[in-house]
């Protein structure tokens, strides 16, 4: 079966969850042309390098992100950014239209990229933010923005959501809607691609950096100048997907990017990470059971919100950048619980594969 599989690349939380659907996908004999931008686009290349006889791979530009340094900027860049996101969205489903002209798919799966759809070919949705936050959380724009998903929802068969009904990850994001119905949503529960292993956890403190810059940049900065306040082993991963090197600088061991298996290694090493609050990072972090400090990506008004949803659990400490203290903030996030919820990543592919296969 032919399946065309579109992945937003904004980071590589959409890439790193879809990956193990879409090996699964492969071992079950399909054939898929995958769509992607930038670092995701490479990213994906690199890990699926092994099924180049099975992927086509085609470069599709995405819609920027939106990112705002205050309320001000949020809203005047939230009136610039829709006109330019509905010209983006009208590019690439023109590309989309000339790729089916050429090919006949049976499914189309799009992890959250809303331009990746067709009318003549079922379509499904992946995404964790059926509704898009706003700064102060005004609930008129809020309300805007789940009717503007739910406008959406009628070109998607259904929505796939990476999370569970109850006992959730993702809170106010993808529960407690108002108008779209549970009947178009299905929780499949969380996609990650590692899984936690029995292996000795002789790491203090992992730190990966990723995100947009500048702000992963100032990032590091900010780190790499305190880090000295960190007693014991500590791992650097930069996310920098251009280059590939690895230094030590006295006790500390650093990264430029690392493969998939690596970074699954550290992970179940590592007694702390510090990383993003992005939702793929958290699903990892669900899955591998570590516990964290959250440092929300200045702007983002997602990953604010997911950091201080979980600080309120108490399965995660979280801090915003410009207030960073490594040494408290990360003495505060060892007295957390981390994510106690049990997560079957196998059982959540299965639940994919069979609402796509079963409503398609």
């Amino acid at each position: 079966m032919r399946i065309l599989y579109g992945i937003c690349s904004w980071g590589l939380g959409h890439a790193t969850r879809s990956l193990p659907v879409i090996r699964r996908l492969l071992k079950e004999d399909n054939k898929l042309t995958i769509i992607s931008d930038g670092g995701a686009f490479l990213f994906l290349r690199k890990e699926l390098n092994e099924w180049n006889d099975r992927i086509d791979f085609v470069k599709i530009p995405d819609y920027p992100i939106p990112v705002s340094e205050s309320v001000g900027q949020f809203i005047a860049k939230s009136i610039v950014y829709w006109p330019l996101f509905m010209r983006r969205m009208q590019k690439g489903l023109m590309r989309v239209t000339k790729l089916l002209e050429k090919t006949s798919y049976k499914i189309i799966v799009s992890d959250g990229r809303y331009d990746i759809y067709s009318k003549r070919v079922p379509s499904f949705f992946i995404s964790h933010q059926v509704r898009i936050m706003n700064p102060l959380r005004i609930r008129f724009l809020e309300t805007g923005s789940e009717v503007f998903n739910l406008f959406f929802l009628k070109r998607f068969r259904l929505f796939l959501v990476p999370d569970y009904k109850y006992d959730d990850l993702s809170g106010d994001l993808s529960h407690n809607l108002r108008f779209i119905k549970d009947s178009k949503l299905r929780y499949v529960g969380v996609l990650s691609d590692f899984k936690k292993k029995n292996i000795k956890k002789d790491i203090d403190y992992l730190i990966s950096l990723s995100g947009p810059e500048p702000q992963r940049t100032l990032l590091e900065k900010k780190i790499m100048n305190q880090i000295d306040s960190l007693k014991g082993r500590v791992v650097v991963t930069l996310g920098k997907t251009t280059e590939k090197k690895a230094e030590e600088k006295g006790k500390v061991r650093i990264y430029s990017i690392v493969n998939r298996n690596k970074r699954e290694e550290l992970m179940n090493r590592a007694k702390l990470i510090i990383s993003r609050s992005g939702y793929s990072t958290i699903m990892d972090l669900a899955v591998i059971k570590t516990k964290s400090l959250m440092i929300p990506t200045p702007g983002q008004v997602e990953q604010e919100y997911l950091a201080e949803y979980h600080k309120n659990k108490n399965t995660a400490y979280s801090v915003i950048q410009d207030r960073l203290d490594l040494q408290n903030d990360t003495k505060l996030a060892k007295k957390t619980t981390g994510i106690k919820r049990k997560c079957n990543v196998d059982k959540s592919i299965e639940n994919v594969l069979e609402i796509i296969y079963e409503n398609a």
